[in-house]
């Protein structure tokens, strides 16, 4: 599917009243260089939504803007921020969009992949943003695991901006999760622990970072 039927088929999962900025390319030059061949497709849609929440606010995209780092692209991948409680897991990812249950979607070496943030693995997901996209908005089900998301909204009410719904502090890595046991955490904190919780569980392995799709 090309981009332009993707975006039309992607405007009525868009959640209203968020409010974004105009896309400001300096917010984001870090991450159109890792986008590779992605770069032009990635930026037609943040001039049309420059950050924003969709389906039921279960999908996260961060914007080319200068506001706080869980909004903005570049700044929400500064190597000071929430990546580095996982380590070398992240060398090389750009990160540019979240789930409401915390993974990551970026791009490495002009792929995209995803951070399941429970088990701390990195896995190929796409070939390129727009197959990305359609992944996501044809299997919801699949990539943002909606029957737990909306199990956590009927029981916690919607999702605030910059929240996760996520697991005690206490919680395993890898184990599974149950939705009545889930809580709204800040982003960054809910990556940090998960982040911590993984070096712990690995110690000092370097984990090969890729399995296959």
């Amino acid at each position: 599917m090309d981009l332009l039927k993707l975006l039309a088929w992607v405007e009525p999962t868009i959640v209203p009243g968020h409010v974004a900025p105009p896309y400001d390319p300096a917010e984001a030059r870090a991450t159109m260089a890792a986008a590779g061949r992605s770069a032009d497709d990635h930026a037609r849609f943040l001039q049309r939504w420059n950050g924003c929440y969709a389906l039921q606010g279960a999908l996260h995209l961060l914007g080319a803007r200068s506001d706080v780092p869980n909004q903005s692209l570049d700044a929400w991948n500064r190597p000071d921020g929430w990546r580095q409680s996982f380590g070398m897991l992240l060398d090389g990812v750009t990160f540019f969009a979240d789930s409401g249950l915390g993974d990551q979607y970026g791009y490495r070496d002009g792929k995209v992949l995803r951070l399941r943030v429970l088990d701390a693995r990195v896995e190929r997901m796409a070939s390129s943003f727009v197959e990305w996209l359609e992944l996501i908005f044809v299997e919801p089900a699949r990539y943002l695991s909606m029957d737990t998301f909306e199990a956590c909204v009927a029981r916690l009410g919607p999702l605030p901006p910059g929240g996760h719904f996520a697991p005690p502090p206490t919680h395993p890595p890898g184990d599974p999760i149950v939705a009545g046991a889930l809580q709204v955490m800040p982003c960054r904190d809910n990556l940090e622990l998960r982040g911590a919780a993984s070096m712990v569980v690995r110690g000092s392995r370097v984990p090969s970072g890729l399995t296959a799709r």
